[in-house]
């Protein structure tokens, strides 16, 4: 039988296609045909082109995207230990996965992605067959097109891999007169998935620009981008999970009897990952966003070694705003920020930051961030809170006065108010532009006056009697009148990393466009020295040699810390191989608070089973506000059954949904479904 007699037959559509309508879940053989038949006027003309190709980078996932009634939206934060959501049901499904509810009968409003991404990555390959037949395009043109399409397969694939592990390599699109069995292929191993993007994304780095001189190309891929994604997949690759440590998927093995997951550890794939960071650090060797001092701006209690001019040391710069200016909002441009590698323009994060936000902004505030992510931040002067000095103290008691640093209280400046709880005082600048803390100042600056709260004002306090706090929650009415008594900070905390000093969602208020920073420097960096730190021998990978250069490392790592005002890492550090995993693990989860890192991050280093079978923790929102003592106690947070999380190794990846693996025999489901 060839594909010519199906008709609306249920098949594998990342090797047929769908329609081109995204809502289309199998082979409609008419619009299939009527595809084909448009082809060839579509290549003819230029703005066409563009405009097919345009469409290919709407399959790109949008990490602004929280809830799934957001265009390609992403669950990785609420589903890890850095963030948790206070509502479990449709459009808000985090809480299934994280209580390890997933089934392949239903994946809580992710069911499409499959589907998406492999439809992305067909309409990807349909561009590059007959980008040729477009001659109103000049050569170059032609080139860098199909250096953006070869680009966004790569990255379509490798999203694919992130969710659902090894996946089949699909062929070019199928003529039709196919025959259907040809169209049953089984899953490719993680290796094969590896190897297979490493050489679209080599070749995209080949056809792609350095840079682009119109504004209106901002958010293309340049090579840089490319060279961005090939070492977040090598490091990856690298890593335990794909690297020798994944017993638990022993039994996961192909027709032939390999495992998808490679059993045996390969340290040169460390050097893989250290030569493919090397060659961009070598382009960008100091490329991370910077502000200069302020009137205000803290001096950091660093030591005199690490006074230097940035960016070999703290100097010259403004901690706060080097950090904040990149996600709220304030840097508006992409192309203004050496920073980012790749962006996405077009982002709902001004929709899932309302999700994110007190209710004396009009925010849902039901999307909290957790005491152990709170915890994690450092001190000012570097030490843990658990490690605190007298000269920085992690301290108990309220402050008596306002104070204001890094610019004006009413604009960009951040205040911190009398009356809040000294945990919050003496803290590094990235917990400040990350975390919302009882009794935190919002400026909220397109608030109208007469929206402005008569009670707690702009101040976000939490307390049970609070504007913001459990009991109005109970009262408050959404939308069609619903009352949400979910929608509250369970926690106690809030994140304000994307949230700029003029977002308010009350009627006539505005939020500040965005765009969102997918790809940046400083995680190439952390890479570099994660890979560095792994070495066992030197490795000379595509001209470019590697090794465990201790100097190195320090270099790399110190410069993420020192835009942060923190001080470096010492030799001592840097000797000794376990705890740099444990400082990289633990900067990573600072630095790429919230922007959907950690959740991989702990899966390919084999710490998810730590770290998300921990309690999740808050402060005591039960407390009011007459007695702040026990509202600042460490609590574990119960107010529903799902506030909990659990990690078992069926949580590595996403289940593929039971209905494509009925179309397609030869397609592995993952173990535990």
């Amino acid at each position: 039988m060839n594909i010519t007699h199906i008709i609306k037959k249920s098949l594998l559509p990342i090797l047929a296609g769908a329609a081109m309508c995204q809502s289309c879940n199998f082979l409609d053989i008419d619009p299939y045909i009527t595809d084909l038949a448009t082809m060839d006027s579509v290549f003819k003309r230029q703005e066409y082109v563009q405009q097919y190709l345009n469409n290919v980078y709407s399959y790109i996932p949008d990490p602004g995207a929280l809830t799934v009634s957001q265009s390609m939206s992403l669950p990785w934060v609420l589903i890890t230990d850095e963030g948790m959501s206070t509502v479990k049901r449709a459009g808000h499904p985090y809480n299934y996965f994280a209580n390890n509810e997933l089934s392949s009968d239903d994946l809580y409003g992710y069911s499409s992605r499959w589907n998406d991404l492999y439809e992305g990555i067909r309409k990807a390959d349909i561009f590059l067959r007959d980008v040729h037949k477009c001659t109103e395009a000049t050569d170059l043109k032609r080139q860098e097109w199909a250096g953006e399409a070869i680009f966004l397969k790569a990255y379509l694939y490798f999203e694919l891999m992130l969710m659902f592990g090894p996946v089949p390599i699909a062929p070019p699109p199928v003529s039709l007169d196919t025959q259907i069995e040809e169209l049953f292929i089984e899953r490719d191993t993680w290796d094969a998935c590896s190897d297979h993007v490493t050489g679209l994304l080599k070749e995209a780095i080949r056809l792609l620009p350095t840079f682009y001189p119109e504004a209106g190309d901002i958010g293309k891929p340049t090579k840089n981008s490319a060279m961005a994604v090939l070492s977040r997949l090598t490091l990856y690759t690298a890593s335990p999970l794909y690297n020798g440590e994944n017993a638990e998927f022993s039994g996961f093995i192909n027709t032939a009897g390999v495992p998808y997951l490679n059993p045996d550890k390969n340290n040169e794939k460390w050097g893989v990952a250290a030569a493919s960071a090397k060659q961009l650090v070598e382009i960008k060797p100091a490329d991370l966003y910077t502000i200069p001092s302020m009137h205000n701006t803290p001096r950091p209690p660093v030591p005199a070694s690490d006074q230097a001019a940035f960016p070999n040391g703290v100097g010259g710069i403004d901690h706060f705003h080097s950090y904040s200016d990149m996600f709220n909002g304030v840097c508006q441009l992409a192309s203004d920020n050496m920073e980012i590698l790749f962006s996405r323009q077009g982002t709902s994060v001004n929709a899932a930051n309302r999700y994110l936000s007190p209710t004396i902004t009009n925010g849902y505030a039901s999307v909290n961030l957790t005491q152990n992510l709170v915890d994690a931040y450092y001190m000012a002067n570097g030490r843990t809170i658990q490690d605190a000095t007298p000269d920085c103290p992690y301290d108990t008691g309220y402050t008596t006065n306002d104070s204001t640093f890094s610019g004006q209280r009413e604009t960009d400046g951040f205040t911190i108010l009398g009356g809040t709880h000294r945990w919050y005082l003496n803290r590094e600048m990235r917990f400040y532009a990350t975390v919302v803390f009882n009794n935190s100042y919002v400026p909220s600056i397109s608030t109208p006056a007469a929206s402005v709260n008569l009670v707690d004002g702009r101040v976000a306090k939490f307390y049970f009697n609070s504007q913001s706090g459990k009991d109005l929650a109970a009262t408050t009415t959404w939308g069609a009148g619903a009352i949400e008594t979910e929608l509250y900070p369970m926690t106690g905390y809030l994140c304000r990393k994307f949230i700029g000093p003029e977002d308010s969602w009350h009627g006539a208020a505005h939020q500040t466009t965005k765009y969102m920073a997918v790809y940046r420097m400083a995680e190439v960096y952390l890479n570099y020295v994660e890979a560095m730190n792994e070495l066992e021998q030197p490795y000379t990978i595509d001209g470019v040699t590697v090794s465990r250069d201790a100097a190195e490392m320090k270099k790399y790592f110190n410069m993420i810390r020192y835009r942060a005002g923190l001080p470096g890492i010492t030799d001592s550090d840097a000797a000794d191989k376990q705890r740099m995993r444990d400082l990289i693990l633990r900067e990573r989860q600072i630095e790429f608070a919230w922007e959907g890192r950690r959740y991989f991050d702990l899966r390919r280093t084999k710490q998810a089973v730590i770290y998300e079978n921990q309690p999740v923790r808050g402060v005591n929102v039960d407390a009011r506000s007459t007695d702040p003592d026990a509202f600042h106690t460490i609590v574990r947070v119960n107010q529903r059954a799902w506030t909990y999380k659990v990690f078992t190794s069926r949580q590595t990846f996403f289940p593929i949904l039971k209905t494509e693996i009925n179309k397609n025999p030869k397609l592995q489901q993952l173990p535990g479904y």
